[in-house]
């Protein structure tokens, strides 16, 4: 027989009803690598660069739990950076200056984690009253002699000091 070759009978192809799928389960988002995560903050990343370094999805962020625990995270590993810088300068202090290596890098870095050697406004000094006020009168005094020269009679600091004053009143008043 011609042609029956290959019929070993069963199932048509395309035969019958079509099937329908179920719809595909979503795809579960991957687990945050918390030891990666760690790690990054430890070496000084930000939240920012950890969620697009490690491709976290913000629905993996969306449980308040979760959020918590990633950025209680970040917080530890930031705390821990200065702990270990903080340690190292120590331990770099510690060593005789023969061999000690370079500190640029720990100097660097302790400006810029630690905060070191910033300037903050409470730590201004204030001005030594006792030089000031003889600065002052010094200063009082010039300019008097300079006065009287400029108009060839005697000018005190007190009428300079009582020029300025009406002069400054009657500017106020106008």
């Amino acid at each position: 027989m011609a042609g029956t070759k290959g019929r070993g009978g069963g199932k048509r192809p395309g035969a019958g009803r079509p099937r329908s799928r179920p719809a595909p389960a979503p795809k579960p988002s991957r687990p945050i690598p918390w030891a990666a995560v760690r790690e990054a903050a430890t070496a000084g990343a930000t939240e920012q660069e950890i969620v697009r370094a490690f491709e976290i999805p913000d629905a993996a962020l969306s449980a308040p739990a979760t959020l918590t625990r990633f950025r209680d995270e970040i917080a530890r590993g930031h705390a821990r950076q200065a702990v270990d810088l903080r340690t190292e300068i120590q331990r770099r202090g510690r060593r005789t200056t023969r061999g000690a290596g370079s500190v640029n890098a720990l100097s660097l870095q302790a400006r810029n984690i630690l905060d070191w050697d910033k300037q903050l406004p409470a730590q201004e000094t204030e001005p030594d009253l006792g030089t000031a006020r003889q600065r002052l009168k010094d200063l009082f005094v010039k300019l008097a002699q300079a006065r009287s020269e400029i108009e060839g009679k005697k000018v005190t600091v007190l009428e300079l000091l009582h020029r300025e004053a009406t002069t400054n009143s009657t500017k106020r008043e106008d």
